[in-house]
């Protein structure tokens, strides 16, 4: 690390103790690029330039290391060069200026951070300009229906390889007892069922026949008992949705995207998108960060998160 780059990340994190989660909506283009592209993340291997490679992260409160706010957008900069994907959609993204200040270090990325959610805890996306084409600014949904979406959903329609895809990224409320408590909008997995099925009604509204992709730290299992499953109406809709990473929601906790304890973030998409996704060069993963680390799961909740990220390549062209 140079003496002016450290020198920058130190003012840029007293900016970002004084700013908090202040801010405004921002569309940001890159300066220039930090130094090191892979060194805390060496070996990680995920982006390709035959598929479009999308990544959902809960990056618990961003930036998660409050006495060193600079090595959360370190450690932050560092996973993302390693990642390599195209388009990562972002949760609890908190400190307005740790995020410019994550964008500054990200050569030849954008990005976009909301405003307006509980706590700050805001959604963002980043995107690779070089493969990916914005058709305007991300905008949220839903914003009457707080029950059901304490941070509103934040849409990012682009293209890849001239493929038009719609992106809903969210968020949806944490905690409950595993029961649905129907007709509550106090109940956490009720708020969560309404959620999920405003989601089908948004989609089979406003883009009947688009490439759609819901993901996001969900905040529930795929695998609960029908009774208690919050994803009822797409998982009993096969011929419309695949949630891609239910695979992982079935197998080992290792892959678990929560502490390894459960698997709460997930990636959906729409029938449009069911043939790349059933191509031999796709996948889905969650990637163990931490085992990159040299003190492992500490070092990566101290500076990143509590939640692992999860990728779908698809390859569009199979």
């Amino acid at each position: 690390m140079t003496f002016r780059f450290k020198m920058l990340m130190i003012a840029l994190a007293a900016a970002a103790l004084l700013a908090g989660g202040c801010g405004t909506s921002e569309t940001s283009r890159i300066a220039e690029p930090g130094p090191g592209a892979q060194d805390l993340f060496d070996g990680l291997e995920f982006g390709s330039a035959d598929a479009v490679d999308i990544v959902t992260w809960n990056l618990e409160n961003f930036p998660a290391n409050d006495n060193n706010p600079s090595m959360s957008v370190r450690y932050a900069a560092h996973a993302v060069r390693a990642l390599d994907a195209d388009v990562i959609a972002l949760q609890e993204i908190v400190g307005a200026s740790a995020f410019t200040a994550l964008l500054d270090s990200l050569p030849d990325w954008s990005g976009y951070r909301a405003v307006g959610a509980p706590y700050d805890q805001n959604l963002a996306y980043l995107w690779r300009d070089a493969t990916v084409t914005v058709t305007g600014d991300p905008y949220t949904i839903y914003g009457g229906e707080y029950s059901a979406f304490p941070r509103r959903p934040l849409v990012l329609e682009c293209t890849y390889a001239g493929q038009p895809l719609v992106i809903v990224n969210n968020h949806l409320k944490c905690c409950g007892d595993n029961v649905i408590v129907d007709g509550d909008d106090d109940d956490e997995e009720y708020r969560r069922l309404r959620a999920v099925g405003l989601l089908d009604d948004w989609i089979r509204a406003e883009h009947p026949g688009d490439a759609v992709i819901v993901l996001g730290d969900l905040n529930d299992r795929l695998t609960d008992a029908p009774s208690a499953n919050v994803f009822n109406v797409m998982l009993d809709a096969p011929d419309d949705y695949v949630f891609a990473d239910l695979g992982l929601a079935e197998g080992s906790s290792a892959n678990w995207s929560y502490r390894y304890s459960s698997h709460i973030d997930h990636i959906l998409v729409t029938d449009e998108l069911f043939a790349p996704l059933d191509a031999a060069a796709s996948e889905v993963r969650t990637f163990r960060m931490d085992g990159y680390l040299e003190s492992g799961w500490g070092e990566y909740e101290t500076n990143l998160s509590d939640h692992l990220p999860v990728g779908l390549k698809l390859a569009l062209n199979p």
